[in-house]
């Protein structure tokens, strides 16, 4: 079967969010730091925080206000992108309003298939309607999400050194539309 990919501007089917809670709780510790530990999705301090011992709740909660690309196989969630359509990041000369890219997550047996860069290329199908650049960050030992980036063309705007602790930077891009 074909995967399909679908917008939603909020995401209220109740199971859409179980599959994306599904992949949340599964792949919570692939992130530096883990989404559990985390208060918010655009949080800035990384260094700080809980173990990430208990479950991304406050994270999923803040995740389901907003928009979203989901990556479907035969009606089960494999993957998405939630995004923020009004983020303007404030740490540079050009504050300017952005689509947010705040979390993107494959299912593992799927990764490798173009997935992540079919998500970004319907979101920049958004921005190029709004006329809005597309914005997101990683750690700097994301080598696969960094490899998307590059390909689909986005600049490394800043580096935080040791951003996510010792070794790790925390590492913004941007696409301007």
């Amino acid at each position: 079967m074909p995967i399909h990919y679908r917008f939603y501007e909020t995401l209220t089917d109740s199971a859409l969010l179980e599959g994306v809670w599904d992949l949340l709780c599964r792949y919570d510790h692939e992130f530096i730091p883990p989404l559990s530990a985390r208060e918010h999705t655009d949080q800035s301090d990384l260094t700080n925080g809980s173990a990430g011992t208990q479950e991304p709740k406050r994270y999923f909660e803040e995740l389901k206000e907003q928009s979203c690309w989901l990556a479907e196989d035969q009606e089960r969630v494999i993957g998405f992108m939630s995004f923020r359509p009004h983020y303007v990041y404030e740490d540079r000369d050009d504050p300017v309003d952005t689509l947010y890219v705040t979390t993107v997550i494959v299912d593992q047996a799927y990764r490798g298939q173009g997935i992540t860069t079919h998500l970004y290329a319907e979101l920049e199908r958004i921005a190029k309607q709004r006329k809005q650049p597309m914005m997101t960050r990683t750690w700097s030992t994301n080598e696969g999400h960094i490899r998307v980036l590059n390909k689909i063309s986005m600049q490394e705007i800043k580096r935080i050194k040791d951003g996510r602790g010792p070794g790790v930077d925390t590492v913004y891009y941007r696409k301007d539309i």
